[in-house]
């Protein structure tokens, strides 16, 4: 029992810091309600993006194309067949079905999610082989080429004109819905018998392949699972926005979930959704400052936002490179034991070691 609770505590308390933000989401309403749901959205995908990073220790810069990928399918499933046969007029041949089919959101944001599994599944080989800086150039070469695709392939994905039509569906509730299953599943991939080894090869790479583990097989277990969860993201952003184009999927987007992950701590879930809450609320009162919300109608020049922003994050860096939570998870404090043991300050049942075998 003591197990188990010590196993749920994580998971149950990012959850909840998530429900305390949709309560205050759902009850402004508004613009702070879409902020608000914007950052739930933004939780999903850096805690899909945890379960590799976090878990392998290489930094990957391609995972927005998977968010593509999710956003571009619920595009197609959702929207309304005589409309997508107006935006569509010259689908190719191979792909005239893409015209006919129509799913509700449940069902496309589950779909939505297995297509961008499926190109995980295809560039897997990628990450299985590389390591270093190696491959994270290489998720970033992924991110270029999908980018470039659904850019120059008209026919199909409109290029660089806007998708429209998309039924809006997702609410805060539904964001945190997905966020607490994400959540978990995140957690349970961490504590799995995958999870722990693909750590353990993060820790030391060497001793690791000498011990026998395939670190490639389950670096690219890793990559499929996440490339799911940040399709589902995917999902959520198109059918919260409506509309989308494919600008919001490349290089600014990328920049804005990493400086997410590392202010956190990239090599810890805990660290991802809470640097994706705190950068989220940072960059709101950033901008109310910029537009002179908060200085009595005196705005400030543009580009201030970005300017603060960028200086948080290297005195961040500066004073904790690995991110706020560290290799720590958020729990509860132990109580002092009776012989006047003092409170444990790191995750016990997560003995990682930081080593020269990080970001291998």
């Amino acid at each position: 029992m003591r197990n188990k609770f010590d196993w749920l505590q994580t998971p149950a308390l990012l959850v909840g810091l998530c429900v305390l933000c949709a309560l205050v989401g759902a009850f402004s309403g508004g613009a702070l309600g879409r902020v608000v749901t914007m950052t739930l959205i933004s939780v999903v995908f850096v805690a899909g993006l945890s379960v590799f990073t976090g878990n392998s220790g290489v930094m990957s810069f391609g995972h927005v194309a998977f968010m593509a990928v999710g956003a571009y399918a619920t595009a197609y499933l959702t929207i309304p067949v005589p409309l997508k046969n107006t935006l569509f007029p010259h689908l190719p041949a191979p792909l005239a079905w893409l015209g006919e089919v129509h799913a509700p959101f449940p069902e496309a944001l589950v779909i939505s999610g297995l297509a961008a599994g499926l190109l995980g599944l295809l560039t897997s080989p990628i990450v299985a082989r590389l390591s270093g800086l190696q491959s994270g150039i290489a998720t970033l070469a992924v991110l270029v080429i999908v980018y470039n695709v659904l850019n120059s392939w008209t026919d199909v994905t409109r290029g660089s004109s806007s998708m429209i039509g998309i039924p809006k569906v997702t609410t805060v509730w539904t964001a945190l819905a997905v966020v607490a299953i994400t959540i978990v599943v995140a957690w349970a991939y961490r504590c799995s018998r995958s999870g722990l080894q693909l750590k353990a090869s993060r820790d030391d790479f060497w001793a690791a392949e000498a011990a026998g583990i395939s670190v490639g097989r389950h670096r690219a277990i890793a990559w499929v699972l996440s490339a799911v969860l940040c399709g589902i993201s995917g999902s959520l952003y198109a059918s919260f926005l409506a509309t989308f184009n494919v600008s919001g999927f490349f290089l600014s987007t990328t920049f804005a979930f990493v400086v997410m992950v590392v202010l956190g701590g990239y090599l810890s879930l805990s660290g991802a959704v809470i640097g994706a809450i705190g950068v989220s609320a940072l960059q709101e009162l950033l901008r109310r400052l910029q537009d002179g919300g908060l200085t009595g109608g005196v705005a400030l020049p543009a580009g201030t936002a970005d300017l603060l922003l960028a200086a948080v994050l290297l005195v961040i860096l500066i004073k904790a490179p690995y991110g706020v939570m560290n290799v720590r998870e958020l729990r509860l404090p132990r109580p002092r034991g009776k012989g006047g043991d003092k409170p444990r300050q790191a995750d016990q049942t997560d003995p990682v070691r930081l080593t020269s075998g990080a970001m291998q």
